[in-house]
């Protein structure tokens, strides 16, 4: 597995075949082993990365994940420029349904925690039907402090080999990371607002849209409330810009000068 380092975040650079290679692992490592060790997968974006650029606390949780893989068109982008390297998107919505679809032939149970009342269960009810999925439980993201140690025993009692947390980015990154010790499942995935989109509560962005790399677009069309977030995109990109300069200042500063000729006498 390789990585590389964008704007401080270690990222993975594999593509859909290779994560989900990599999460089969270490679901048979805590299978084979019955490990304590939870492996948190984080999809990242870019929105989230440029806020990671001023709180140390979030970019410590992205840098000790198991994997992060580059969820969005901006983090490609990054790659491209700062590492010169082509990667594919890893979305989450994308990991969480090839994942699904699989769990059904490799025997793997789900379990959902995350979304409104009701979105959970129906977006539970649809992966069954499509995929086969063994999801044995969910909960919805509205439990207060006193009901969370209650929702940690249902999903250790239920022992679900994939626990996708979908609370929104970064409350579920935080969520994982501070439940890592006392949840008995070998990987959890932040999967932000994916419940929804699974549920049917919320059409994901057409084809075209998504090949573009411009699904923040559909969402802005269709959410305008969110421009403040969608604020982030163009400051992350000016702080890619200006990164990729200063990284080629510095390379051209330390290549080596050409000796002078000196004239013999």
């Amino acid at each position: 597995m390789g990585t590389m380092d964008i704007l401080g975040a270690k990222i993975s650079d594999m593509d859909m075949v290779e994560t989900v290679c990599a999460l089969a692992a270490y679901i048979d490592v805590g299978r084979r082993e019955e490990t304590d060790r939870l492996h948190h997968i984080v999809t990242l974006n870019a929105e989230i990365l440029y806020r990671a650029q001023t709180e140390p606390k979030l970019m410590e949780v992205i840098n000790n994940a198991a994997l992060v893989t580059a969820d969005g068109s901006g983090i490609v982008l990054a790659a491209d420029k700062l590492c010169g390297q082509k990667i594919e998107r890893v979305t989450g919505i994308d990991l969480m349904t090839e994942l699904c679809r699989r769990s059904s032939s490799c025997g793997w149970k789900v379990y959902l925690l995350g979304a409104a009342p009701g979105v959970a269960e129906a977006a539970a009810q649809n992966l069954i039907e499509q995929y086969g999925t063994q999801v044995v439980g969910w909960h919805d993201g509205y439990f207060t402090p006193e009901e969370q140690a209650w929702v940690i025993g249902e999903i250790n009692e239920k022992k679900p080999d994939i626990l996708f947390v979908g609370l929104g980015a970064p409350r579920q990154e935080f969520w994982i990371t501070e439940n890592k010790s006392k949840l008995r499942v070998p990987l959890a995935i932040g999967v932000g607002g994916c419940f929804d989109v699974i549920s049917g509560n919320l059409q994901r962005a057409p084809k075209a849209f998504q090949k573009m790399g411009i699904e923040w677009l559909w969402r802005l069309l269709k959410e305008p409330w969110r421009y403040k977030r969608m604020m982030a995109l163009p400051k992350f990109v000016l702080l890619v810009n200006r990164e990729a300069r200063r990284k080629k200042m510095l390379a051209a500063e330390n290549q080596p000068q050409p000796k002078k000729k000196v004239r013999g006498k």
